[in-house]
């Protein structure tokens, strides 16, 4: 399930590219950050060595700037968004036609898997809706 592209996210993906070689293949703006969904074996090109690549784009953009690398599965997907944070495991739960993803973490790894205001779990329900259809995303 691929979301439609704007002009302009056409021309943020351009841009990532010719900036840093990485090949992108979604990107999700909101008022204080941008997401780049990067290909497989991407994400260290996107990063840059010791994030200058992102530091550049933030600075062009004036918000944060993430990445996340694709992946052929729901599951995989799951633990690409929630990096750094370790998952134990993802399982998806179909009622009624909607799609519902439950995150296992460690204790540990609970505030990582949140985020800061809870940035990083309202970044993997953006993706894993854009991408796969989830209509929600729990941590338990």
């Amino acid at each position: 399930m691929a979301a439609t592209l704007s002009l302009e996210d056409i021309q943020l993906l351009n841009m990532l590219e010719q900036r840093t070689g990485a090949q992108g293949i979604d990107v999700v703006r909101t008022e204080e950050k941008v997401i780049f969904v990067v290909s497989a074996g991407h994400a260290g090109k996107a990063i840059g060595k010791g994030r200058e690549n992102l530091r550049r784009l933030e600075r062009e953009f004036g918000k944060s700037v993430d990445v996340v690398e694709t992946a052929d599965t729901l599951e995989a997907f799951a633990h690409n968004a929630f990096k750094p944070a370790q998952l134990r495991s993802v399982e998806v739960k179909e009622e009624n036609g909607n799609r519902k993803v439950f995150i296992k973490v460690d204790g540990s790894q609970r505030g990582l898997a949140i985020g800061r205001n809870g940035e990083t779990i309202k970044k993997a329900r953006v993706l894993l809706q854009r991408r796969f259809g989830v209509t929600d995303v729990k941590i338990v």
